[in-house]
């Protein structure tokens, strides 16, 4: 399972409180959720598959255990399930080593028209089951 260290920010204005820009609001830990499976999924299938324009994501659940602050955090990547055409990461925010968010995100594999799914070939299952017990990257 991958683990990236991302910097959290927030979109405060310049002249916001430090009470409001030191906060991370849930729409920005979703962006740093979505560059650490995106890339994930590049490092582990390459040219197999673009997150880009072969993946659509159908499904966030997100629960906060504590306030997101900016600066760095941990966030680990995990393949939870793989179906026939779509795919469930388990992804955790840690931030001075708690963790203060979980995410359950489900993708679907499409089809060149961006409008079906399609169902993931032997090659791109091999590389994406590689997320479930992958070296941690720092």
């Amino acid at each position: 399972m991958p683990r990236y260290t991302m910097s959290l920010r927030n979109n405060a204005r310049p002249d916001a409180p430090a009470s409001v820009s030191r906060h991370v609001p849930f729409y920005c830990a979703h962006e740093a959720a979505g560059a650490a499976w995106s890339r994930a999924l590049v490092e582990a299938c390459g040219d197999l598959l673009d997150p880009v324009t072969q993946i659509a994501v159908v499904n966030v659940v997100s629960n906060f255990g504590r306030e997101l602050f900016t600066g760095d955090a941990d966030v680990v990547v995990t393949l939870d399930r793989i179906g026939t055409t779509s795919l469930t990461f388990l992804i955790t925010i840690h931030q001075d080593g708690v963790q203060a968010a979980e995410l359950t995100v489900v993708l679907v594999h499409l089809d060149s028209s961006r409008v079906n799914s399609t169902q993931w070939s032997a090659a791109q299952i091999a590389a994406l089951e590689t997320l479930r017990s992958a070296p941690a990257v720092a």
